[in-house]
């Protein structure tokens, strides 16, 4: 079994060939995800075809980082020493405004979460790999 490389403790993502893009974006500091030319689907995470329409004609456009909590549960009791200096903390899925959902960590206070709340992206640093987090905003 193939492990993720840790740097300072935080677990390192898997980084497939078809997200490149996507985290040399992050790395720049911007969030992107991909479109079809065909369909005009949103399309995440990364594909080599449009998974609504089956179109090889993807290509990465930049999010506006902003969207709303479609779900969300709050961790008690973090799975890694690293994970567990920040608990309890909140993870969710972000329904984005360009039409796609990200998984991602709410950085709030895990009562001021609710379903439907907007949500802005910032970017961390997380060991080696720079990472979106979402915190709440008023828009």
């Amino acid at each position: 079994m193939t492990e993720a490389i840790s740097a300072q403790g935080w677990p390192q993502p898997y980084r497939l060939p078809d997200a490149e893009p996507y985290w040399a974006a992050l790395s720049g500091n911007e969030l992107t995800f991909q479109r079809c030319a065909d369909c005009a689907q949103a399309v995440w995470p990364a594909h080599s075809y449009c998974p609504h329409c089956g179109s090889p004609s993807l290509g990465w456009e930049r999010s506006q980082g902003r969207g709303e909590v479609w779900s969300h549960s709050t961790i008690m009791r973090g799975p890694t020493p690293v994970w567990a200096s920040i608990t309890p903390y909140t993870v969710g899925f972000i329904k984005m405004d360009e039409g796609y959902y990200l998984f991602s960590q709410i950085d709030a206070e895990p009562d001021a979460v609710r379903i439907g709340e907007s949500v802005t992206m910032r970017i961390v640093e997380r060991g080696a790999q720079k990472m979106p987090v979402f915190v709440l905003s008023d828009r």
